[in-house]
């Protein structure tokens, strides 16, 4: 098998053969990939590796990639990893994942995203709102997925073709791309976001089901409710600061106290991070797989729960769209009568 790097020439020449395909007829300016060794055992599958591609001017905008050596443009899955959006790495994807689409044909990429910045609870500061909230992760989310639909002709990928997939914070953030109207900005100066943010399918395992954090009161009410004197309420703000997670709350949402979530503004900011209220029949379909969480660790147990599948579940059919859904928890089991895995629905919708 030729040397990774050997193929580094292919690609540019198949890049500069399409590199006016765009749909303003600009020409595209070639990606230059460093190929190098793979961190993972490949299982004798065929394909180059590149790590540390930027494809943003902050700081964790970068993503590896994953091609396989296979004819014609391939499609695409995205990984996005959790971490809360305070921490986590791209490196997180799982290997027999990243092997399976590979023997598949289909191209693997992990991004990473810029991350939140959180006071610790007992800091008397009030959380930087100049962080943007959730929102500044989401949109690196966005641009890098545009970033390699701009770049696909020396990525081999067919950019009609693309699923995402994520755990925990990675799992909303593919959620919410995959309900979210398409971010394209046509005229915007930056040809990178004038591409579509619009995919064939999106994985959710450990999900939330939405980030209007709100709505989480909702949402959690089964569980919450019986321990409703011990957490002071049922409600979000009451909860947060039970767990000392109020500064998380706030800085999630990009404000600077619990009274201005309840502004006019932060309600349109948090219908805009809602992929519950986002979602309709003509969105990318949904995998969605929790855990069970147990009891020993409420933060997780709140963040994790089976009921944010459920609720993912039951918008899904609500607006009619195609969704697979598990929930492990046994108080709340669900299991799709397909049986169908992860890898088997992505791979089912882009190719």
């Amino acid at each position: 098998m030729p040397s990774p790097r050997i193929l580094v020439l292919p690609l540019l020449l198949l890049c500069l053969a399409a590199c006016s395909d765009g749909s303003d007829g600009t020409p595209r300016p070639v990606l230059l990939l460093d190929f190098s060794s793979a961190p993972i055992d490949l299982g004798g599958t065929g394909a180059s590796y590149a790590q540390d591609v930027r494809y943003g001017p902050a700081e964790r905008n970068l993503f590896d990639i994953y091609l396989p050596d296979c004819d014609g443009p391939t499609a695409l899955v995205i990984w996005i990893h959790g971490g809360g959006f305070t921490g986590g790495d791209k490196d997180s994807a799982s290997a027999d994942y990243i092997r399976e689409f590979l023997q598949a044909c289909v191209a693997h990429a992990a991004i990473n995203y810029t991350l939140l910045d959180v006071p610790g609870a007992d800091q008397d500061t009030t959380p930087a709102v100049n962080q943007g909230g959730v929102l500044t992760s989401l949109q690196d989310a966005a641009r890098a997925l545009q970033f390699m639909r701009y770049h696909h002709a020396s990525l081999g990928i067919d950019p009609q073709r693309v699923a995402l997939y994520g755990a925990s914070a990675g799992a909303g953030a593919s959620l919410w791309l995959g309900n979210h109207d398409d971010l394209a900005d046509p005229g915007n100066p930056d040809p990178v976001l004038r591409e579509s943010t619009r995919v064939s399918a999106v994985g959710a395992l450990a999900t939330q089901a939405t980030y209007d954090l709100l709505l989480w009161e909702d949402i959690l009410l089964p569980i919450t409710l019986p321990f409703a004197d011990l957490l002071g309420g049922t409600d979000v703000p009451t909860i947060a600061a039970g767990l000392g997670a109020t500064n998380y709350l706030l800085t999630f949402l990009g404000v600077a106290s619990v009274e201005d979530i309840f502004s006019a503004d932060n309600a349109a900011y948090r219908a805009n991070v809602d992929m519950l209220g986002l979602m309709d029949a003509g969105d990318a379909p949904i995998y969605v797989h929790n855990f069970d969480t147990g009891f020993g660790d409420p933060l997780n147990l709140f963040l994790h729960h089976g009921v944010h599948a459920l609720a993912v579940k039951a918008r899904a059919d609500e607006v009619g769209l195609h969704s697979v859904a598990y929930v492990d928890d046994e108080e709340y089991l669900l299991a799709d009568p397909s049986g169908e895995g992860l890898t088997s629905f992505l791979l089912r919708h882009i190719r």
